[in-house]
């Protein structure tokens, strides 16, 4: 039988694993051409917003419409499907998580 001590322990590896698979989850596994990461920036002028990608660290900026800025908040974390052209990421696809 475990002592109480022994689940404690246990219990807290196991929500260390569990968060430390949520980064691996950003990038790799979402898919091709498609960052998932925390809001950082919105910036309505220039109809973009950036994120902070949970995997690489980086920053990453989007162009994308005003009605998908209009949903978006900072410290949101969203899964970016999205298209490029001439050099510019285009958000296809905002995806709360």
């Amino acid at each position: 039988m475990l002592t109480a001590k022994l689940t404690r322990l246990l219990a807290t590896v196991l929500v260390a694993i569990a968060l430390m698979t949520v980064p691996a989850f950003a990038c790799d596994q979402a898919g091709p051409d498609t960052h998932v990461g925390k809001i950082k920036a919105i910036d309505l002028a220039k109809s973009s917003f950036t994120i902070l990608d949970q995997q690489t660290k980086k920053p990453f900026t989007f162009l994308a419409e005003p009605a998908q800025l209009d949903r978006l908040s900072l410290d949101q974390v969203v899964m970016v499907k999205y298209s490029e052209t001439k050099g510019k990421l285009k958000a296809e696809e905002i995806k709360p998580l």
